[in-house]
């Protein structure tokens, strides 16, 4: 009986420590990026309808456009890192911890996105082109989602696109373009 006793503890604390480390081992190979804001559900979603934020935020929709127009953004939505290093066998982990939707859109020069008035108060009057395509009425139309460009819905994950190393690779936010990181790959 001891030794049957002794046997299933051991299983079971070496099934535990295989658990642990290779539980341990897939976290470091995954770098993860926070994606933020702070969106207060009432006034925002009275704007932009219902569902716009399904956040806890307390930032209301009119102190978010009273500080995007005086700082042209807004500290509390960001990417988090805003300026990192991956080594090559790291795999990205876009986390979306706020209550908006974000894109996480990679784009060879920082600029505007598809909201236009957003891109008028931050100061990025020129769209990225991976984000928005200026149609012959100055309108903008956002480009669609694909690998480069991410679509996170708030509180949700996803896999972030795949970089070469050696390469220096930015990513914004297509509907909130101060939003930024750039990624160095070792």
């Amino acid at each position: 009986m001891k030794f049957a006793r002794r046997t299933r503890l051991s299983t079971l604390a070496g099934v535990a420590f295989f658990t642990l480390c290779t539980t341990a081992a897939f976290t470091r190979s995954d770098r993860e990026v926070r994606l933020r804001d702070d969106c207060d559900p009432v006034t925002f979603n009275e704007v932009l309808g219902p569902g716009g934020c399904i956040g806890d935020g307390h930032t209301t929709f009119q102190a978010f456009i009273d500080e995007l127009t005086e700082d042209q953004n807004v500290g509390s939505w960001k990417y988090n890192p805003d300026n990192f290093h991956i080594d090559r066998d790291e795999h990205l982990v876009i986390v979306n911890r706020g209550g908006e939707t974000h894109t996480f859109t990679r784009v060879a020069r920082f600029g505007g996105g598809f909201v236009a008035n957003l891109n008028d108060l931050s100061g990025n009057e020129t769209p990225a082109p991976e984000c928005a395509e200026t149609l012959p009425d100055g309108t903008l139309r956002p480009r669609p989602a694909g690998p480069n460009n991410l679509f996170v819905a708030a509180r949700t994950q996803q896999a972030g696109p795949a970089v070469a190393p050696g390469s220096v690779v930015r990513f914004q936010c297509c509907i909130h373009p101060w939003m930024r990181t750039t990624l160095r790959v070792r």
